[in-house]
């Protein structure tokens, strides 16, 4: 079973195809004329103009007329490189033109992701989510953070001992994982403080992870490649998503003990903004995006609880950083 991924372009229509030299430079100049008359943007008219600009990209790039001489065509691929660049310029003047917010990010992300799954991509996606939703029906291990570390650390042990050699070894492993990492994270305040030791579960980890990619190299292979893009993809969303909402719970009544526990929970919270891509998003459940929006409204409450080198960080800037980033790369 071999899962793909399909990158969703701007869809044009007949009249936008087969333009002459003259005809793409004049559907250029208008679209730039627009955007340059304009002081400020909302986000959906953002997303409208961004787009726009996607559709007369793909209309000029794809439709320069092919009965054209080759110096004409030459002329429009370098006038629309000189075109582009200046839209991506007005596009940034744009994304700046106004404070922006975590929520509008998502809604940019939502209107914008050019990353679908195809049906044997989603059937895999739903196993996954199915499981971890079996999975978070599970309690987690009882004790203090130094067990619930030592105990995590045995899992992994016991993994790389045994060996994952199938499918079935794959999913059991992410299901116990995920029972050891809700452990893990309930005794956060305590494990983030620096003072129970965390390299065996990194390494060990790595070793494992690693090994669930050696599948995809396997003679057969137990997975595809993709397919193990898409586990480890929504094992990572999980992960993320979970860690960051522990630390924003936590933050509400935590009285933070030093510099270093306050990086490691702004790092922890900030991850999965800067990390997940198109793809992440597109392998996200219902659920998933439900607890994203709420970490969209409480984070920056949390960061703001937090001070590295006797300062709050300020996250005014990040949302239009992250729009900015996906949006233009």
């Amino acid at each position: 079973m071999a899962a793909t991924f399909v990158f969703c372009g701007c869809q044009s229509t007949d009249k936008d195809t087969h333009l002459t030299a003259e005809e793409a430079k004049t559907i250029r100049h208008d679209f730039l004329h627009k955007i340059q008359t304009k002081n400020e943007v909302g986000t959906e008219e953002l997303i409208s103009l961004v787009k726009e600009w996607k559709r007369i990209d793909k209309a000029v790039s794809d439709g320069s007329a092919p009965d054209t001489a080759d110096f004409h065509t030459a002329h429009v691929s370098k006038d629309h490189i000189v075109w582009n660049d200046s839209v991506r310029s007005q596009m940034r003047r744009l994304i700046d033109s106004r404070q922006r917010r975590l929520t509008d990010y998502l809604t940019v992300v939502q209107n914008l992701n050019s990353i679908e799954t195809d049906t044997v991509s989603m059937r895999l996606a739903s196993s996954v989510h199915r499981l971890y939703r079996k999975a978070g029906t599970a309690g987690i291990y009882k004790g203090s953070g130094k067990e619930a570390v030592r105990n995590y650390n045995r899992l992994l042990e016991d993994v790389l001992r045994k060996g994952i050699h199938n499918r079935q070894e794959v999913f059991g492993f992410l299901m116990e994982e995920d029972v050891a990492f809700r452990s893990f994270l309930h005794h956060l305040p305590v494990i983030s403080g620096g003072d129970i030791p965390m390299g065996g579960i990194t390494r060990n980890t790595g070793t494992v992870i690693r090994r669930i990619i050696g599948l995809a190299d396997s003679v057969p292979p137990v997975l595809e490649k993709p397919e193990a893009v898409i586990l480890l993809t929504m094992r990572n969303n999980r992960r993320l998503l979970q860690n960051a909402a522990a630390c924003v719970e936590d933050l509400e009544v935590l009285r933070i003990k030093d510099d270093g526990q306050a990086a490691a929970y702004l790092w922890m919270i900030l991850q999965p903004w800067i990390t997940f891509d198109g793809l992440a998003y597109a392998l996200m459940d219902e659920g998933e995006w439900h607890l994203l929006e709420e970490l969209a409204v409480k984070t920056p409450g949390s960061l703001g609880k937090l001070k590295v080198d006797g300062s709050p960080f300020d996250i005014n800037a990040l949302p239009a950083l992250l729009i900015e980033t996906f949006i233009l790369g």
